[in-house]
């Protein structure tokens, strides 16, 4: 059996046979198959004598079989000389697959293919692109790609398409579309890959059951509500609701029966409406949602009641800001067009006071021609500012990006990584590093949580390494490719060494992954630990969120001290502080809770870890903290020794050092009581 992979577009076949006639070519045959699958559409099975059929397939793939049988007679076999050309029509009743030629290596120059796609004529032709990466320009005149809304190039355009941002969704009017690729001389990229399928707009019929709109989808329909409406939980009709739009140039906006508690089971949808080319910014200035408090981030069993804000792009298009929920006030939300969506729902259990939100309209500079920026293009009160996406650096005319170096020094304690040019597919050839240094004490942590690369069994292509170190020269911790979201990572110090690179040929869409914090292995030495990677140079920074969990050998305890304690001091340590657990998610007892300038006492766990929490809230910031940890054994803390100094030396070292503090969940069985404890109320 012999399988023709062709990299254009259709395959056009034509034999000439002399093999042994059967009845329905039984016993001696070539059988030709639409595809590359042995379950792949048959085109014809021959046999005999003369001049077989031409064939042609419906995308870059034949399969062709021979199968022998017994000879009566010699014959001369079979012969059959195959051709791949650009383009063609292509009739489906299903679905069907178009790439650009050579893909997924980069197309030739000069390349012309139009593709006349057509279903049954009771159905309408989808387009979906999966990959796409096309030489790029702000009209797209060099090499593009043209889709028409029927089968002839003067038909309606329907888009133009190129660089390296995947086209939406398009569906045809009619049975019939045309899609038109095109190379000049100069630049040649990897293409594209794209499916074509029958789509039945089932929003057409009355069927459907909506009862305000119907909205279709590929493969099916979702029903929708007017602003002020919600829908009902059949997914079909429409109920009141809370919520509206509004027009006016700023307003308020808050939650139902505010500054009361607002009421279960609501949800509220407001739309903000402003003029072409401006832009909505949201300030909220009360916030009280159930959900995660400034004290505790414990997950709940169900989503707690929040906020969403959304920009509003098309009519099915949103582009999410955020969900908050809990008693920390969110950030200033400024749209993305010019309308912005704000949706509240509750549930049936814990309620508060909800929020109050005022909003405010703002002309955007960034509507009309992007802002003559050439990547991104962010709209400021009163102004705007131009960005370029990863990988790139701006132009000193500060509209302009060019392709800039591929490394990045990351210091900061917590953050977000992403490969060049995410969210689109990012460029051929790349080879990033991100080197990653942060406070002796602290071990790096990599979590992804995007993760999607050309896939390879052993990661020969695109592949994300990771060393654990300060270079390619450490050990490697892992080589991550494919669309499997790796595990999350943990470097033994404090560096890590991170690679990216990318080949010529498939490019997806890359990775986001942030970076934090890890275990500290505690042992014998003394180890050091800071509230924050600029200690000693600068005050912590405000809204910070940071756990250590401090963990020692298998029978060993972890000891905690203090050597310097500076937070903003508050009576109940409501703002920012310090709280110290046993235990690696905080189960085995509290040891206290700690803020404002006097030094905590030293803390021994009771079992092999301490989880040591720092939080802080968006005002006031101070000096900070920092604290040394060391693996003990049992008996170097138990208090034997300190009896041996008699009780004047026990009562010197009593003014000298701030006493022990052991948890709640108190000392094994075969301990005796420390000599200096204060056991926590």
């Amino acid at each position: 059996m012999k399988r023709l992979s062709l990299m254009e577009d259709i395959t056009n076949i034509d034999t000439e046979i002399d093999i042994h006639k059967s009845e329905e070519c039984r016993s001696e045959w070539v059988e030709v198959r639409d595809g590359y699958m042995p379950d792949s559409p048959v085109l014809a099975r021959i046999c005999g004598s003369g001049k077989g059929p031409i064939m042609r397939s419906t995308g870059s793939r034949l399969t062709v079989v021979y199968q022998p049988g017994p000879r009566a007679k010699p014959h001369k076999g079979f012969k059959a000389h195959y051709e791949a050309v650009c383009g063609g029509d292509i009739e489906v009743d299903s679905n069907g697959h178009l790439e650009s030629p050579n893909y997924p290596d980069d197309y030739q120059p000069n390349k012309l293919c139009v593709w006349n796609l057509s279903v049954p004529p009771e159905y309408q032709v989808a387009l979906r692109f999966h990959s796409f990466e096309v030489e790029n320009h702000d009209t797209c005149s060099y090499d593009k790609v043209q889709v028409r809304d029927g089968a002839s190039m003067d038909s309606p355009l329907l888009g133009m398409f190129c660089g390296h941002k995947i086209p939406p969704d398009i569906r045809s009017t009619s049975n019939k579309l045309q899609v038109i690729f095109e190379s000049d001389s100069t630049v040649q990229k990897a293409g594209f890959s794209a499916t074509f399928m029958k789509e039945f707009d089932e929003c057409a019929t009355i069927k459907h059951g909506c009862s305000h709109s119907c909205v279709n989808t590929l493969g099916g329909y979702e029903c929708a509500c007017d602003i002020g409406y919600e829908l009902h939980s059949d997914g079909k009709k429409c109920e009141n609701a809370c919520g509206g739009v509004l027009y006016a140039p700023n307003g308020t906006i808050t939650s139902p029966s505010f500054p009361d508690l607002y009421p279960p089971s609501k949800n509220c949808l407001w739309e903000i409406v402003a003029p072409p080319q401006h832009r909505i910014t949201l300030n909220f200035t009360h916030f009280d949602l159930e959900g995660f408090s400034s004290k505790q981030n414990e997950p709940k069993l169900a989503p707690p009641p929040n906020v969403t804000v959304n920009s509003k792009l098309g009519a099915d298009v949103l582009r999410r800001h955020g969900a908050f929920c809990g008693n920390a006030l969110p950030p200033p939300v400024t749209s993305d067009g010019s309308v912005l969506r704000v949706q509240f729902t509750s549930d049936s259990s814990v309620h508060r006071s909800g929020f109050a939100a005022v909003y405010y309209i703002d002309e955007d500079e960034c509507a009309e021609n992007n802002g003559g920026c050439q990547h991104e293009c962010h709209n400021t009160l009163g102004g705007y500012e131009c960005a370029c996406h990863s990988g790139f650096t701006l132009h000193p005319n500060k509209h302009d990006c060019k392709e800039g170096g591929c490394k990045h020094d990351v210091t900061q304690p917590h953050g977000t990584i992403i490969s060049p040019n995410y969210p689109d597919t990012y460029p051929s050839r790349k080879d990033c590093v991100w080197q990653f240094s942060t406070t002796p004490g602290h071990r790096i942590k990599l979590i992804f949580n995007v993760f999607e690369l050309e896939p390879h069994q052993e990661c020969a292509y695109d592949h994300v390494t990771i060393y654990d170190g300060a270079s390619a020269e450490e050990k490697t911790l892992g080589r991550f490719c494919g669309s499997k979201v790796p595990h999350p990572v943990v470097a033994s110090h404090n560096q890590m060494y991170v690679v990216f690179k990318s080949d010529a040929s498939v490019q997806r869409k890359g990775f986001l992954a942030t970076h934090s914090t890890g275990y500290l292995a505690a042992s014998e030495t003394v180890k050091h630990l800071y509230s924050h990677a600029r200690y000693g140079d600068d005050s912590y920074e405000s809204r910070a969120d940071c756990d250590w969990s401090i963990v020692a050998p298998l029978g060993q305890f972890v000891r905690l001290t203090f050597l310097t304690f500076e937070l903003e001091p508050e009576t109940n340590c409501g703002y920012d502080y310090v709280q110290v657990f046993g235990g690696l998610e905080g189960s085995a007892g509290d040891y206290g809770t700690f803020c404002g300038t006097k030094m905590p006492p030293e803390i021994v766990s009771t079992t092999e870890a301490l989880l040591v929490r720092f939080r802080t809230d968006d005002s006031i910031v101070f000096k900070g903290f920092s604290a040394s940890y060391q693996a003990v054994a049992p008996e170097v803390w138990s208090g034997e020794e300190s009896a041996e100094g008699g009780e004047e030396e026990g009562e010197e070292e009593d003014e000298r050092m701030p006493p022990l503090v052991v948890g709640r969940r108190g000392l094994r069985g075969h301990l005796p009581p420390p000599r200096h404890v204060r056991r926590p109320a």
